[in-house]
């Protein structure tokens, strides 16, 4: 017995230019894909002589639109320590989350002391003026992180003097710029 199947025919180009290459749905991106890149940029100092760490108000906002992303953090600014030996300058990275109950937390994710980095002066430096004006960059995949809902996620710049009688600055110069940017990555 033979049987014989009809398909329909199907033409291929009409096929192809139906689809839409302009906007394909997060859903169907590949791991690893970036979902979405936010970023600010702001161009005032601020100046602390805290010796724990404090906000420097620079800070970039994302809204996860999986549960399962992860969240890479760039960053590219400048420091001082403002002209004083044994002032140093320590910066780190704050995640900082609604908590739930109408408020917020706050999580460091650099070291508890010397967070990502910082600004040392020698001692032994000869003359009066020690400043160093240098460049801050922090890069952070922070995969720590459970994401509950798609509310915003904030990454914020925290900085601290070594000591309370000299303030430390970010960025070097008033007028310079400081760029803070967050990609979604889907997993």
């Amino acid at each position: 017995m033979t049987v014989f199947v009809n398909k329909p025919e199907v033409n291929i180009r009409e096929k192809i230019s139906e689809l839409d290459y302009a906007h394909v749905p997060y859903e169907k991106m590949p791991a690893g894909s970036v979902i979405q890149t936010v970023s600010e940029r702001y161009n005032t100092r601020i100046a602390t002589g805290s010796t724990s760490f404090v906000s420097t108000g620079f800070y970039v906002e994302i809204s996860p639109k999986f549960k399962s992303s992860k969240i890479f953090v760039s960053i590219s600014t400048s420091g001082n320590n403002n002209n004083s030996v044994g002032h140093d300058m320590f910066y780190t990275l704050f995640r900082v989350t609604d908590n739930g109950f109408g408020g917020t937390t706050s999580l460091n994710l650099g070291h508890g002391t010397y967070g990502f980095g910082g600004v040392r002066t020698n001692a032994a430096a000869s003359g009066t003026n020690n400043r160093l004006e240098v460049p801050i960059s922090m890069n952070y995949f922070d995969d720590g992180i459970d994401i509950i809902n798609t509310d915003p996620i904030k990454y914020e710049i925290w900085f601290r003097s070594e000591s309370s009688s000299s303030s430390v600055e970010i960025p070097q110069l008033i007028g310079c710029i400081t760029s803070i940017t967050a990609q979604e990555i889907k997993q």
